[in-house]
């Protein structure tokens, strides 16, 4: 996961590939919000809550109570099936009672990221 802290985050769907997923959001913005980019791989099905530990304590590092989950197959070599990801990220959605992208659609997307020192982490579950 790559985790930064933005002022704004913005995307648009442009195109749908063979796994997208059908319904979601077709544009967002979201402000002041912990931007969470992920990459699920193979039994990340059973680190959720880690990932949930991982994903709040970095939020309360950037003091912010929001999140933005935003699939990225380019964290990892090593992806999931589409339908683990999903899982994951509905989880995650779920549990930190936020917004996320559609899985398997290419995106534009806008990030203004804050830039102080705690704006930036990534990590590994």
């Amino acid at each position: 996961m790559l985790l930064i802290h933005a002022d704004s985050m913005e995307f648009w769907k442009t195109r749908a590939t063979k796994i997208a997923e059908e319904g979601g959001h077709d544009s967002l913005r979201v402000e002041n919000a912990t931007v969470v980019f992920m990459a699920v791989e193979p039994g990340d099905s059973g680190k959720v809550s880690d990932a949930l530990q991982a994903i709040k304590g970095v939020m309360e590092m950037q003091h912010t109570d929001k999140a933005f989950l935003y699939p990225y197959a380019h964290l990892s070599s090593t992806l999931s099936s589409p339908g683990e990801a999903v899982k994951v990220l509905n989880a995650l959605k779920d549990g930190l009672g936020c917004e996320r992208a559609p899985f398997g659609w290419y995106k534009k997307f806008h990030l203004h990221a804050k830039g102080h020192p705690m704006a930036e982490f990534s990590r590994q579950i």
